[in-house]
């Protein structure tokens, strides 16, 4: 359904300077335009305000050889009860650095299946959270689909106070394991249908419903482990033999798409700007 009078901006990104340049209203049949000079090294970003929560088109970097297509800026009615479901959580765990840590990154696919936003019934009730390892340290977020300031860790909670638009989002969280760690614990309260676990350290075991799966990237081997995660049943974490090289973790990093099978279609259904 084409939402008329929606207050549409347009957003340029460059290395020297960002925000908002220019703005119009949606016609009757949900359509709106801009003119945009083509920049190789600008991006621009097209976002609608729908009762009071933001929504992004895709990013929009513009050729002059090339000509745009028809963007669509997809909305969504809030609602405190959208159903918002974990549908996959992924690790990877570095080999253990010259003082013993061992580096973990923690991404969970939040999935809104439904056509509606989840939001908060209050400011004080996150729309969603989860539970991190209790013995985890040096806990903060990493490179999420959310703003910093919207996701808060409590202890061993993590709460997310933003609203969720229907369709998939990524949030990750960056940790650390203690030196001289043998058994590292992730507690699972909610059933995740998939999860894959990747280590540069294949002497690492994992004890829970996985299959071990290990690969080779770029001439390395690394530790490899694809299955489930049980609501009680948490998942466990277990070091011992020779540690690899800590240097491998950047290359882990950058490899991590080639790595863990993320369903990530952006499939929502709302009403259009």
């Amino acid at each position: 359904m084409a939402v008329a009078g929606a207050r549409v901006v347009l957003h340029r990104v460059s290395v020297n300077a960002s925000g908002p340049i220019d703005s119009t209203l949606s016609d009757a049949r949900g359509r709106f335009g801009f003119r945009i000079v083509p920049d190789t090294g600008v991006v621009y970003l097209v976002s609608a305000r729908w009762a009071t929560i933001e929504y992004f088109a895709v990013p929009l970097v513009v050729h002059s050889e090339v000509p745009l297509a028809a963007i669509t800026v997809v909305v969504a009615d809030p609602s405190t009860t959208a159903h918002v479901t974990l549908a996959a959580r992924h690790l990877i765990v570095s080999a253990p650095t010259t003082d013993g840590t061992r580096d973990v990154v923690d991404l969970f696919v939040l999935d809104n299946p439904g056509p509606l936003t989840r939001v908060s019934s209050d400011s004080l009730r996150p729309t969603w959270r989860a539970l991190l390892p209790h013995f985890a340290v040096n806990i903060h977020a990493g490179n999420s689909e959310f703003s910093l300031e919207s996701l808060q860790v409590n202890g061993d909670t993590l709460a997310l106070f933003a609203a969720i638009p229907p369709g998939q989002r990524d949030v990750e969280i960056d940790y650390q394991i203690a030196p001289n760690t043998a058994r590292f614990e992730l507690p699972v309260d909610v059933d995740v249908p998939a999860s894959n676990i990747v280590s540069a350290d294949k002497a690492m075991r994992v004890r829970g419903a996985y299959t071990r799966s290990d690969t080779v990237i770029d001439n390395k081997p690394y530790g490899r482990w694809e299955g489930s995660m049980m609501a009680g049943r948490p998942v466990v974490l277990e070091f011992g033999g020779r540690a690899l090289p800590a240097w491998l973790i950047p290359v882990m990093a950058g490899v991590m798409g080639l790595v863990l099978v993320i369903v990530t279609l952006r499939s929502g259904r709302g009403r259009a700007a």
